[in-house]
Parts: C-alpha cells; sequence; structure tokens
C-alpha cells in the first residue's frame, strides 16, 4: 500500500486538509449556540480525523481520473468527502452496536461521553445511556453531514443530484447490511452466498458507490459507470474476505490486533461458513462446541484453525477471494469507451495490494 499511497499522497493531503476545513466551518457556524454545541461537533472531528488511509474519497477521484484523466475540479475533493463521513457515521455507530471501547488509537465517541457525564455524577447507568444517546446522535449527524459534504461541493445541479442518490443508495445498503449481518448470527439456512451478499452491502458498496461518484462527476457513459459498479462491488467483496482470513490466520505483529478474536466471539466469516459447508458431522459438532466457546483456550484456537485447513475451508476461501478479484478486474474491460489506461491499470494495481495485503 506504501507505493500507492505514495503516489496518491498529494490528493490524501487536500481530501484531509478539505475535510479539516469542512469540520472547521461548521464548528464556527454553531458557536452561537454555546459551548456544548462547540464541544460536540470539535468531538465529532477529533473522532474523524485521527486516522484512516482516506481510501473512499480517493476512489472517488479514481473514478474521475478513469474517465477523463489527470486534472479533477477542485470542488470534487469536497464532495469526495461525503462517502468519508458517512463510513466513519457508520463506525461511530458499529462502534456503539457492539460496545468498543477504542477506535484509532482513541476512545470510541460513546465511551467519551459516557465518561464525561460519569465525571459530573458518578451515576453509571444514567452515563451509560447519555453515552449511548450522544453517539446515536454523532452517527446521525454524520450521515447529514455526508449529504451537505455534497451540497457544499457546488457540482452541477445534475451531477449533484446523481451524487446524492449515489449517496443515498449507499446508505441504505449499509443499514439493510448490518441487519442481514445480524440475522445471520442466528440464521441456520444461511450460506457463504449470503455471506458475500451482506459483505457486498455492509463493505463493498462504500467502494463502487465511490468510483461511481467520481464517474459521475466526469460524465461517464453508463456502460463506464457499470464496469467501475461491477469491479467496485467484486473488489469489496475480495478485501473482506481477505480480511476474515486474516482475522484467524494473519500476523498479529503486522495487523495491530489479535488473530484469535473472530473465534472467541464465534464470528460468522466465509471460513466459518465454508468449514461448516465442507466438514462432516463429527467436524460440524466440534465446531459448534469450540466457536465463540466462553474461556476458550489458545490449545482450542489452534483446533479451530486446523478445522479450517483440514476441512478444505481455507483453501476454498482464497479460491473465492482470488476469484471476486480476478472477475472484478476483468469487468473494467467492459467499460465504453474504454478508461483511461494508466488509471484502469492503477486500479488493478491498488486492487490486488488491496486484497492480497498481509496487514
Amino acid at each position: 500500500m506504501a507505493d500507492y499511497l505514495e503516489s496518491l499522497k498529494g490528493d490524501i493531503i487536500t481530501i484531509t486538509k478539505t475535510l479539516e476545513k469542512f469540520f472547521n466551518d461548521k464548528i464556527e457556524q454553531v458557536t452561537p449556540l454555546g459551548s456544548w454545541h462547540k464541544q460536540y461537533y470539535s468531538n465529532i472531528k477529533e473522532y474523524i480525523m485521527r486516522g484512516g488511509k482516506r481510501l473512499r474519497p480517493v476512489l472517488v477521484l479514481l473514478g474521475y481520473k478513469a474517465v477523463k484523466g489527470d486534472t479533477v475540479p477542485k470542488n470534487l475533493y469536497t464532495a469526495a468527502l461525503s462517502v468519508e463521513i458517512l463510513h466513519n457515521g457508520s463506525l461511530l455507530h458499529d462502534d456503539l452496536i457492539d460496545h468498543d471501547e477504542t477506535r484509532r488509537g482513541g476512545k470510541t465517541f460513546h465511551a467519551t461521553y459516557r465518561d464525561l457525564y460519569f465525571d459530573r455524577t458518578k451515576d453509571e447507568k444514567s452515563s451509560f445511556d447519555h453515552g449511548m444517546t450522544m453517539a446515536i446522535l454523532g452517527g446521525d449527524s454524520l450521515i447529514n453531514l455526508g449529504a451537505s459534504a455534497i451540497t457544499a461541493a457546488n457540482l452541477n445541479p445534475d451531477v449533484t443530484s446523481q451524487c446524492h442518490h449515489l449517496y443515498e443508495f449507499a446508505f441504505q445498503h449499509l443499514v439493510d447490511g448490518v441487519l442481514l449481518e445480524m440475522n445471520m448470527i442466528h440464521d441456520k439456512a444461511a450460506t457463504s452466498e449470503t455471506y458475500l451478499q451482506m459483505v457486498r452491502m455492509k463493505t463493498a458498496v462504500l467502494f463502487d458507490r465511490s468510483l461511481m461518484m467520481g464517474a459521475a462527476a466526469a460524465r461517464a457513459t453508463n456502460s463506464q459507470l457499470k464496469a467501475l459498479e461491477e469491479f467496485g462491488i467484486k473488489v469489496g467483496q475480495a478485501f473482506q474476505v481477505q480480511d476474515d482470513i486474516l482475522g484467524s490466520f494473519g500476523a498479529e505483529e503486522k495487523l495491530g490486533k489479535s488473530v484469535s478474536g473472530d473465534i472467541r466471539e464465534g464470528k460468522k466469516t466465509m471460513l466459518v461458513f465454508e468449514a461448516y459447508a465442507k466438514s462432516n458431522d463429527k467436524q460440524r459438532r466440534e465446531l459448534d462446541h469450540l466457536l465463540g466457546k466462553p474461556g476458550i483456550t489458545d490449545q482450542e484456537i489452534e483446533r479451530v484453525r486446523e478445522l479450517f485447513r483440514k476441512t478444505g475451508a481455507l483453501e476454498s476461501t482464497q479460491k473465492k477471494m482470488t476469484q471476486l478479484l480476478t472477475s472484478g478486474q476483468k469487468a473494467l474491460d467492459k467499460a465504453e469507451p474504454p478508461l483511461d489506461t494508466k488509471y484502469k491499470e492503477f486500479l488493478i494495481g491498488l486492487s490486488d495490494f488491496l486484497v492480497q495485503r498481509d496487514f
């Protein structure tokens, strides 16, 4: 990723500066309402500015460049903020749903407000409720601010309308993807195809809609838009499948997190679906017993990994990932007129790295 990020460094710097100005303007706008509002939007800004590779707004720019080449209009950088803000709004709500305490080295939004309230009241239950309430509002604010970034960009009216439509599609699919994920945990009929549908809605949607937003601003043809959409869907799915593999077989020192978490939680990943599909009755019972088992030992976790290997689940998951990546890359060839050669090759190289990464 380092090579690709280096080549996109100028764009990433501009995106980050534009993002900071966007939130500074919002903080200035609400300051007359008082210190409570100013602090709230400052906390939202701090949450979103902590880090992240800004991949989604970069994809907006690459979608434009794939159609029109190097020169990107300045106001597209503002519109590109929309997908980054929406992504962070969904993360803020995910933190609450998952009861996570940290995000990118800092407190999650609900933990910040819970602790602030507790410092004042020493009331644990009220503090928990307060943190939850503020996190719901914080995510809602970000989702609305994402749409506002498109309006603030002052693109041509027809392009603005198309970008809003793409944004609404992404938001709806994010919500429906989370609903599908929640139901899938208890759905005995769920398969790896159910899982890929969930991933398409929850993860890949911000890949394909980001590319399409940039392409729409470049007045792409329907053929070009469809090619970029298919590329984004398949690469986004492959990206998440690789994430599943790394979540059980990656190197902790590279990932910076535990590689036993998915197994400890009993998370239904592609590996799990493939293992159940390929296991015999004895192996299935063993997986049922071990996945998500309270107090699971390191030895038992290693046994789950062994079952992933023995059943062929690891191999078939890797194969599906490669098939998705290859299919997504080939989709770019369908664009009429053809996409800019330089940026088509860049998208292929970037997707190779994103999916075949080991961290």
